[in-house]
């Protein structure tokens, strides 16, 4: 394992920001993809909280010399076509190649919804 990350944020403090800020905030932080996927559910600060989670997580994970290269939209997180499972999608060139060099192969992640929080962890291996 190279790297691990976790975070958990609350749900609502997630749909107060979406109330407050809209799609400034929105489109800050996810990609138009995430932002489409969120927004067609039933709950979607529920998955927008996960995403947040998700992307705080794999920043936690990241080596430290990769830091500089993750923003916001360096990934994208959908579930795969197949299983449902989320899945991460490294965006960003710059990352994609310090991935490479350093032989980082696999970004492992998943996501949890309780009521009221929700929780993500990635591992880099």
């Amino acid at each position: 394992m190279k790297g691990i990350g976790i975070d958990v944020v609350e749900i609502e403090r997630i749909d107060k920001m979406i109330e407050k800020y809209g799609s400034h905030f929105l489109e800050k932080v996810f990609t138009s993809n995430e932002i489409a996927y969120c927004t067609q559910k039933a709950h979607p600060a529920l998955h927008f909280a996960g995403r947040w989670s998700a992307k705080e997580a794999f920043y936690k994970a990241l080596p430290g010399s990769f830091q500089r290269f993750a923003t916001w939209k360096s990934i994208e997180i959908l579930p795969d076509n197949v299983s449902g499972r989320p899945e991460i999608k490294v965006l960003s060139y710059d990352l994609a190649e310090h991935f490479r060099k350093e032989k980082i192969t696999s970004l492992l992640i998943s996501i949890s919804h309780e009521r009221t929080i929700c929780t993500a962890i990635v591992g880099l291996s």
